[in-house]
């Protein structure tokens, strides 16, 4: 019988949100307590025979030459838990908790500061990290930020997820159920406004605007919109850079992920979608040419936010 994640996924959506809810309300740390039991329940899920959690995160491993999946993964438990009960937090009581914990790189903050006084807009690109879309309530307290959110198809998750995205600060666009041109135009107009525009763009799946990148020595499809629009508009992309080759381009800022995720893979819990799983699979099957394909560009915003608390 074949399960579909995406089921799980709308069927504990609420429970996970009472749940989260009510530890949110006990003492810190016997809300952490308790959910680091949860996070042992997960990290279970990796010595479980044919894991495919455990697989996935051996195949990046040997593609990053790296001696310890365990730890990666055990390590990317933990900042699930920290980042969960943040959201609880962030429900319940606001914003100002989060925001007292939340640190952004001070080279970024001050870039981002000299760029936005140019009036061309900045677009800031986020990989599915731990505190990524949690920092971008930090980064509203200083300058105008517009947040990019793929909402689920369901329904009811759709609801439930809006009604934490909004307590963040940030102006939010629908990037999913939108049609593509209402959401360009939405772009356009932000960055014309000399906004920022945070997007998380580490999805691997064609459609009529992506263009072929490589990671780890493999092609994908990578959003091709923040380098036609960094291009037209002027507004730079965060690791800073203005390119007006697409290809190039885009090129630069997946690569710019990839040195990332192979120096912090526990704050990349991403890498176990299965289309990632599929990529680090095959890269992992020709590990000396994924090796060779290094990471050429040294800067990315999410370099020093470790976890939601900002290491």
């Amino acid at each position: 019988m074949k399960i579909h994640f995406r089921a799980i996924k709308n069927i504990a959506a609420r429970p996970f949100h009472y749940f989260g809810y009510v530890l949110s309300g006990l003492p810190r740390g016997v809300g952490l307590a308790i959910m680091k039991c949860v996070g042992d329940l997960a990290k279970g899920w990796y010595f479980m025979p044919g894991s495919h959690l455990r697989k996935t995160v051996e195949n990046f491993c040997r593609v990053a030459e790296r001696p310890d999946p365990w730890p990666v993964f055990s390590t990317m438990i933990s900042n699930i838990e920290e980042s969960a009960l943040h959201m609880g937090h962030l429900y319940r009581y606001g914003r100002e908790d989060l925001l007292s914990q939340t640190t952004i790189d001070p080279f970024v903050q001050t870039e981002l500061q000299r760029l936005i006084e140019k009036k061309r807009g900045v677009i800031i690109l986020v990989p599915h990290c731990a505190g990524a879309v949690l920092s971008s309530a930090k980064l509203s307290t200083f300058c105008k930020t517009v947040l990019l959110v793929r909402e689920p198809k369901d329904p009811g998750r759709c609801e439930l997820m809006m009604r934490y995205m909004k307590k963040l600060g940030p102006e939010l666009i629908l990037a999913r159920n939108t049609p593509p041109a209402v959401v360009i135009r939405g772009i356009v107009r932000a960055l014309l406004e000399g906004k920022v525009v945070v997007g998380t763009t580490d999805l691997v799946k064609a459609d009529a605007d992506t263009i072929e990148t490589r990671a780890f020595g493999q092609p994908l499809d990578s959003p091709a919109w923040p380098a036609r629009l960094s291009a037209r508009l002027g507004s730079p992309i965060l690791p800073g850079y203005l390119d007006e080759d697409v290809q190039h381009s885009t090129q630069r800022w997946m690569s710019s992920f990839e040195k990332n995720f192979r120096r912090y893979p526990s704050d990349w819990a991403f890498m176990l979608d299965k289309r990632w799983a599929r990529l680090l699979s095959a890269a992992a099957a020709s590990a000396p040419e994924a090796r060779a394909s290094r990471p050429e560009y040294q800067h990315s915003f999410t370099s020093d936010q470790r976890t939601p608390q900002g290491r």
